[in-house]
């Protein structure tokens, strides 16, 4: 393969996605076969691979994987939570130890999260009268990424333009600036970049590690990092994850990887959406604890039918997105469901492994908050009306996509067409 051709064959691609699956655990699921065939094509312009099992050969596909969206201070909710509560906490915590708080970042990108940590970090310990100059000293901040390339880009302290400009200037604080007007490239601040390291590592491997990888970690972030994994794995990983922490870590996902949080039985859900803490007693699922209110606004019939149409998915699936539900309902009832929700909508609306999860967190939202709850519903009966009706639903084994819309229909009072 020479030159301007960038279309490698089908049983080279075949090959390579078997192997990353295999290295990574990397299964690819939320790209196109476009996005993937020229990710390896660039690869083999830059060294045509003679085994496609070769790690130096994977390595360099990562690299030129679109698995990289981030920029600095990506959801705002997660960064207030950090400000207002859990950072202010973990520092006290870490200083009463005498130590630096240690807070890891999984899947860094090119150091987007953990340079918006450095950021935020700073600024809390400048409000406790600490210089920024000296914040190095009170945190370390370590970023693991699979990309050798993007970690090269990492250390060198280098963002982009659009890493910048999608955030908000006063989350920024000043500590990022323009170095080349014409690329767009910016620096992040020396101080920043001294709380920050970052090395090449496989997410399959850490957790394999258990906690001798992730051990005296007071926070793990493994956020927009699982969705590229089959639900299983994703699943599985999770829990590895959640048991390899000391008791009191912190961890948290993405919104829409929150319904991970809870598949050890060992994290705490928190007041911030994909957010828990770490333990070694197994933690009691929320449905086991009751939720007042349950049946308000939303017939006892009309609910008995939905799930009775929805009882071929598995229990595991409910415990899986009980911090979803307890989070939302709760933001619901105090008043603030449009702002604890909107971005969680927003993320989930064109995963279809969602379908199941959305399912079971609008069945409990629409009796607190009725206009929310169906909202919901209807997006999601929206993109079940674009899928075939006999489709197979994820995370619930033996649903289909038209009984779940049944069941949503029923919640939603919405008679079956004749």
């Amino acid at each position: 393969m020479t030159g301007a051709d960038v279309s490698p064959r089908p049983e080279i691609v075949t090959a390579t996605r078997r192997h990353l699956e295999a290295a990574y655990g990397l299964a690819l699921d939320g790209l196109t076969l476009d996005q993937i065939a020229t990710a390896i094509g660039a690869a083999i312009q830059a060294d045509p691979p003679a085994d496609a099992a070769d790690p130096a050969w994977l390595a360099r596909v990562v690299d030129r994987l679109p698995i990289d969206e981030s920029w600095l201070f990506r959801d705002d909710e997660l960064w207030t939570w950090l400000r207002d509560e859990a950072g202010p906490a973990l520092l006290d915590r870490a200083l009463a130890l005498g130590r630096p708080a240690r807070i890891v970042s999984l899947g860094c990108s090119s150091g987007q999260e953990p340079f918006s940590l450095g950021i935020l970090f700073q600024g809390l310990l400048e409000r406790a009268g600490i210089p920024g100059s000296a914040a190095a000293a009170y945190v370390s901040i370590l970023g693991i990424d699979s990309s050798p390339a993007r970690v090269a880009l990492a250390r060198s302290g280098v963002v982009n333009g659009w890493s910048v400009q999608r955030s908000r200037a006063d989350w920024l604080r000043g500590r990022v600036l323009l170095e080349d007007a014409q690329t767009g490239r910016h620096r992040i601040d020396p101080a920043v970049r001294a709380m920050c390291r970052f090395e090449v590592g496989n997410l399959l491997d850490i957790v394999a590690r258990g906690n001798a990888a992730l051990g005296g970690a007071d926070l793990v972030l493994c956020r927009n990092v699982l969705i590229y994994f089959r639900p299983a794995d994703a699943e599985r990983i999770a829990a590895d994850l959640a048991r390899a922490l000391d008791p009191g870590a912190l961890l948290a996902f993405s919104a829409a990887e929150a319904h991970l949080l809870t598949v050890s039985g060992t994290v705490e859900p928190l007041g911030q959406l994909g957010a828990g803490r770490a333990g070694r007693t197994p933690v009691e699922p929320v449905e086991a604890r009751g939720s007042g209110g349950r049946a308000a606004r939303a017939s006892a019939a009309r609910r008995t039918a939905a799930r009775r149409h929805a009882a071929a998915a598995p229990r595991r699936s409910s415990d899986a997105v009980a911090a979803h539900i307890r989070i939302a309902v709760e933001h619901a009832r105090a008043g603030r469901s449009g702002e604890a929700l909107r971005e969680a909508r927003a993320a989930l609306f064109h995963d279809p492994r969602q379908l199941f999860p959305r399912l079971l967190v609008a069945e409990h939202l629409i009796a607190v908050d009725e206009v929310r709850g169906r909202q919901m519903l209807q997006e999601l009966l929206d993109q079940a009306g674009r899928l075939p009706r006999e489709a197979a639903v994820p995370l619930a084994d033996g649903l289909s996509v038209g009984q779940l819309a049944h069941a949503a229909r029923l919640l939603l009072g919405i008679p079956e067409a004749t």
